[in-house]
């Protein structure tokens, strides 16, 4: 049986709109960009699902890794902003940052963690309902459960990003998108075909109340879109009734001036 090691796991949240700018700061903290190999890194590979490699592990597709890290900090963090997932490594730390300004510190320390939180940018995660103080524990034996882990959380905390999101009802097309690639991309994909793996993340997603949480954000998204349907007939029976009114009026005018002759 395979010892297991024990990693702490601390979310944080920054700005999606400037995530380059987030990737520029930490590469200047001293991390490199985790670029994984097919042969090295096959066990990897082979774990996960195409679509979630695509997501996760962009870096397996890279072709010519020395030529990437020649690239100037700028140029690399410009090349990270077109993934979905861009994964940081700095001796036993790791950063895991989503495109969609959910980022993870592995195995940080607590003055490594004060550093990336002086970032201009970053967001305090509690908004969205996330305890700021929260570390979460997970012993693996793997990589592989290590990630399962990973891409659960994020699921929870995007859920949690995307509740807080709905109440905002002037954005809801900009929010509504997000759902739902948020659902097409992710949340409702696969992760791998290890019967283990599958039981894992399904344990965890029940842990932290995915399903009920998705049901939640689900039911806004469907009040708000009837009540902006709603709010969008009521708009333009007004309008209909105003042009009535001023037809009726003109018409009124135009009639007292045909009898007045």
């Amino acid at each position: 049986m395979e010892d297991k090691q024990g990693y702490k796991i601390v979310p944080m949240l920054a700005k999606e709109k400037e995530m380059y700018k987030f990737y520029e700061f930490i590469l200047k903290q001293g991390y490199s960009i985790k670029i994984f190999n097919k042969k090295q890194d096959a066990h990897l590979y082979k774990y996960f699902l195409p679509e979630i490699r695509e997501y996760m592990f962009w870096t397996f597709n890279l072709g010519d890794d020395k030529k990437f890290k020649t690239m100037d900090r700028e140029m690399q963090a410009a090349v990270c902003n077109n993934y979905s997932c861009t994964i940081f490594e700095k001796e036993e730390a790791t950063i895991v940052a989503f495109h969609t300004g959910i980022i993870f510190a592995i195995n940080n320390s607590s003055k490594e963690i004060e550093k990336i939180k002086e970032y201009e940018d970053m967001l305090d995660i509690s908004k969205i309902n996330i305890d700021s103080s929260k570390v979460y524990k997970v012993e693996s034996s793997d990589l592989e459960s290590l990630f399962i882990y990973v891409i659960t959380l994020y699921k929870y905390v995007m859920l949690s990003k995307l509740n807080k999101l709905m109440e905002d009802k002037d954005s809801f097309d900009k929010n509504r998108n997000a759902f739902v690639n948020f659902v097409q991309e992710i949340y409702s994909k696969k992760i791998t075909e290890n019967l283990a793996g599958n039981k894992m993340a399904l344990d965890l997603e029940h842990k932290l109340g995915l399903d009920k949480l998705y049901i939640a954000v689900d039911n806004k998204f469907d009040l708000l879109y009837r009540n902006i349907k709603l709010d969008s007939h009521n708009t333009m029976f007004r309008i209909i009734i105003i042009l009535l009114v001023v037809l009726i009026i003109i018409g009124t005018i135009n009639l007292g001036n045909y009898l007045a002759y």
